[in-house]
């Protein structure tokens, strides 16, 4: 696992590197709180084939609560970008088209999926599009612009308990450094939502776009899932998986998505 630039894109080849034979690129976005690591079980799946590359967001000081990865310091220069998530989306888009030439595909969990929706915007707009765009439990991105968390006047007992009720996991321990650590990137991941402005008019993707839906979720209303239709020209496709919000280390979610992305990238 080895960072691609600025330490926002991250290649999860293990050390001897893909093979040769790699045909296609998937980006795979977690959601609050999260990092590469959440895709730890994904890899199996998706190899041989598939070139695996993610998003470690801003605020990570590499503490094992969140992300395994080494430390990402001032020298990275990864701070939290103007603009929120479509600020943070163009900054991962230059960093894939200056480090990745195969056909990719997108994938978001929670909001990573708003990310990963800006993301293809922003390829779009650079004229490398992706393939497709896959966005997993998640609220549509006009959604994600409606919310107002007032992130960063949270106190920290607060910030514990709005995640509680977000189900966002985090370390036991109120006062470990794991858990400061995990605190402190979900408070940054959520100001980068309250930075955030969908616009007043829709600007569908060129191609399709996937919702996959937890059915056990408390957390997003399945109602959301329709109202990722005006994010792409094409019929939305939307499946329904027999899990809650968190669901990256369940087979029941990995087995079915990693299937799909397989069809559409192999």
């Amino acid at each position: 696992m080895r960072a691609l630039g600025d330490g926002l894109l991250w290649d999860l080849a293990p050390e001897q590197g893909w093979s040769s034979s790699t045909e296609a690129a998937v980006l795979l976005l977690p959601g609050v709180g999260g990092g590469p690591a959440d895709f730890a079980h994904w890899i199996r799946h998706l190899t041989p084939g598939f070139r695996i590359l993610s998003a470690r967001c801003p605020r990570r000081t590499g503490g094992a609560a969140v992300d395994p990865a080494p430390v990402l310091g001032p020298a990275t220069g990864l701070t939290e970008p103007a603009g929120g998530l479509a600020g943070l989306a163009a900054r991962l888009a230059d960093l894939l088209t200056q480090h990745i030439t195969e056909p990719l595909l997108i994938f978001g969990h929670s909001m990573g999926a708003a990310l990963g929706y800006e993301t293809a915007w922003q390829l779009a707009h650079r004229r490398q599009p992706a393939l497709a765009l896959h966005a997993c439990a998640a609220l549509s991105p006009p959604e994600y612009a409606e919310l107002d968390l007032n992130s960063r006047a949270m106190d920290d007992d607060t910030l514990t308990g709005l995640a509680t009720a977000l189900a966002i996991p985090l370390p036991r321990g109120k006062h470990t450094q794991r858990h400061q650590e995990a605190l402190r990137a979900v408070r940054a991941d959520l100001a980068l939502i309250d930075a955030y402005e969908y616009g007043p008019c829709p600007r569908p993707l060129d191609y399709p776009v996937t919702v996959w839906s937890a059915r056990d979720d408390t957390v997003i209303p399945t109602a959301s899932a329709r109202r990722w239709q005006p994010m792409s020209r094409h019929p939305i496709t939307h499946h329904t998986l027999p899990v809650a919000h968190h669901c990256l280390n369940t087979p029941q979610a990995i087995e079915p998505i990693t299937r799909a992305l397989r069809r559409e990238g192999l």
